[in-house]
C-alpha cells in the first residue's frame, strides 16, 4: 500500500514527541507524559473545524520538531510505524520547513537535510520507499513561500538511495477559511511558484475543496490556474452543481488528477457527517473515471494506519469493497512522486 497524503506534524507518535521535548528541554505546560498525549489526540466532539484542527495540534508538533535532531527522528519514526503497523511500502511524506526553523535558529536546508537522513535510514531499515513533499503555507507571506520553492528545487530529486527518494514534491496547504483560491492576486502568484517548481522536475499536489471555505469554486480555480497532479481531498466535489460539476469532473478526468482521500480526518474535522458519505463519494468517483487514492494524512493525532482507513471504507461498501479499493492501490501506484 501506498501513503501518499501524510504529514510529518500528525504522524508521529506522542511518546517519540515527548522524548525529543524532554530531551532538548523545552518549555511547554505539559507537566507530564498523559497530559501531554491527552493533549495530542483528535477527538471528533472536541474538534469544532478545520481551522481549529490545524491550530489546536500543528504549533505543538511544529515547534517539537523544530531542530535537525528533532526533524530526523521524526521522519524515521513516521516510516517506521507505517510500515509495522500497516505494511506500507511506499510514503510520500509532507511538511512545511520554513515552521520548523525554531524563528532562524535553525536554516531550511539543515531541516531538509535532517528529514532526508531520516527516511534514508528507514527506507534503508524497512524497504520502504519515500520521498519528501514540501508544503507552501496559505498562513504564510508570499516572501516565504518562495523561499520554499527556491529549497524545494535547490534538493529536489537528491538520487535514489536505498529507496529514499529526496525532495519529489510541491504541496499548499494550511487553512481554508480565508478562501485565498479566489482572490486572482494571490493565485496568480502562487501559479507562477508552481509553474517554477513543475519546471524544476517537481510534481504538484494542492489541499483544496477540503472545506466549504473553497469549495468546489476553489477546485475549478486551482486546476485552471496551476493544473496539479494531485488534489488534497478534494471531497467538497460531492457539493458541486449543474455546469459546474460538468466542469469540475470533466476537468478531472480529462487531466488525470487524483484526489487523495483522508476519511478519518474528514469526520474529525468535521467537512464530512459520516463514513458513508466517504464510501458513496468513492462510488461516484469510480463511476466517472476519476482517479482517487486512500490516505492517513495525520495518523498519529487521530490514532489511525493505512490498513485502519482501508478497512473503514472497505466496510462501507460492501459488496463492492475488493474492486474499489483495488482501484485505489492502482491509482496510488500510478500518481505516486517517487520511483520504487
Amino acid at each position: 500500500m501506498h501513503d501518499l497524503h501524510i504529514h510529518l506534524g500528525g504522524a508521529v507518535p506522542s511518546s517519540v514527541l515527548w522524548e525529543i521535548l524532554c530531551d532538548n528541554g523545552l518549555r511547554t505546560e505539559y507537566v507530564d507524559f498523559t497530559t501531554f498525549h491527552d493533549s495530542l489526540t483528535a477527538r471528533p466532539n472536541e474538534v469544532k473545524s478545520l481551522d481549529d484542527f490545524l491550530g489546536r495540534y500543528f504549533q505543538v508538533t511544529e515547534e517539537i520538531q523544530s531542530s535537525p535532531s528533532a526533524a530526523s527522528v521524526s521522519a524515521y519514526q513516521v516510516v517506521a510505524k507505517a510500515y509495522r503497523r500497516a505494511e506500507v511500502s511506499a510514503i510520500e511524506l509532507r511538511f512545511n520547513p520554513h515552521k520548523r526553523m525554531r524563528h532562524g535558529l535553525h536554516t531550511m536546508d539543515a531541516i531538509i537535510l535532517a528529514v532526508m537522513q531520516g527516511l534514508e535510514r528507514a527506507s534503508l531499515h524497512y524497504g520502504v520507499a519515500t520521498g519528501i513533499i514540501l508544503s507552501l503555507g496559505r498562513d504564510l507571506s508570499l516572501e516565504a513561500n518562495w523561499q520554499i520553492i527556491d529549497a524545494a528545487i535547490k534538493w529536489r530529486s537528491r538520487g535514489s538511495l536505498n529507496g529514499a527518494n529526496g525532495v519529489v514534491g510541491i504541496d499548499m496547504a494550511g487553512p481554508e477559511s480565508r478562501s485565498l483560491e479566489l482572490s486572482k492576486p494571490w493565485m496568480s502568484e502562487v501559479s507562477v511558484m508552481m509553474e517554477k517548481a513543475r519546471a524544476a522536475g517537481l510534481k504538484i499536489t494542492y489541499h483544496v475543496g477540503e472545506s466549504e471555505a473553497t469549495g468546489p469554486d476553489g477546485m475549478l480555480r486551482v486546476i485552471e490556474a496551476i493544473h496539479p497532479d494531485r488534489i488534497g481531498h478534494g471531497i467538497e466535489l460531492r457539493n458541486a452543481k449543474g455546469k459546474k460539476r460538468d466542469a469540475l469532473v470533466t476537468l478531472l478526468r480529462d487531466e488525470k488528477i487524483c484526489l487523495e482521500l483522508c476519511p478519518t480526518v474528514n469526520l474529525v474535522t468535521r467537512v464530512i457527517p459520516d463514513f458513508p458519505c466517504i464510501a458513496r463519494f468513492v462510488r461516484d468517483l469510480a463511476d466517472n473515471d476519476i482517479a482517487y487514492c486512500i490516505n492517513t494524512d495525520n495518523p498519529y493525532l487521530i490514532h489511525t494506519n493505512l490498513k485502519q482507513e482501508y478497512e473503514i471504507i472497505g466496510d462501507e461498501l460492501g459488496d463492492d469493497a475488493k474492486s474499489l479499493l483495488d482501484l485505489s492501490m492502482l491509482h496510488a501506484a500510478d500518481h505516486q512522486f517517487i520511483s520504487e
